[in-house]
């Protein structure tokens, strides 16, 4: 599955793949546990093969705001502490038991000097990060709640059997209550 994915975002010759599969070890979260903790050093990225685990920023006030929601098929771990080696501004924690493939961040940027193909990939990965940013960035500047929420139920059809409420509102910027007028007054337009 993971190959599946990576495969579709830059071909990858399989036999340059199995250099990768020895990275990867499984990884089971609860509901509730962490992957990454605000604070600490980032190390690790992970495919997501179940579960669904979200990405936020705590203030010292105790205020979440939620970065983005991270689904079966998709890669987890934030890039920006990745790479700056600082300790992570983010967390990253499950909502639902997960089921994982995690694998070093330096070990895996050691294969971009082995083929092009690896380097031709982290670029890539690179470019769908920062088209989902802009797109985050765009939806929080320029769309009023219910133009967030649309784009949100573009992206993810089912999200609301899979994330709770209160999450989705978090993201949404919005409260709980919010969003249930928001989704009252949909209800009632169609």
């Amino acid at each position: 599955m993971i190959y599946e994915t990576v495969n579709s975002v830059s071909p990858i010759p399989k036999e340059i793949w199995s250099k990768a599969g020895s990275l990867y070890s499984i990884r089971h979260l609860e509901y509730g546990d962490y992957f990454v903790k605000q604070g600490a050093n980032a190390t690790e990225f992970a495919f997501v093969f179940s579960g669904v685990l979200r990405e936020y920023y705590l203030t010292n006030q105790g205020n979440e705001y939620i970065k983005s929601f991270n689904f079966p098929g998709e890669f987890t771990g934030s890039y920006f502490d990745l790479l700056s080696n600082q300790p992570s501004t983010c967390t990253i924690r499950a909502i639902t038991d997960c089921k994982l493939a995690v694998a070093k961040f330096s070990e895996f940027r050691k294969l971009f000097s082995q083929d092009i193909a690896w380097e031709r990939l982290g670029r890539r990965f690179a470019e769908l990060l920062f088209l989902k940013k802009a797109k985050r960035e765009y939806e929080l500047l320029a769309l009023d709640a219910e133009g967030r929420y649309e784009s949100l139920l573009q992206s993810y059809p089912n999200i609301e059997e899979l994330v709770p409420q209160y999450h989705i509102a978090a993201y949404l910027g919005i409260t709980p209550v919010s969003l249930s007028r928001i989704k009252s007054k949909r209800k009632s337009e169609k």
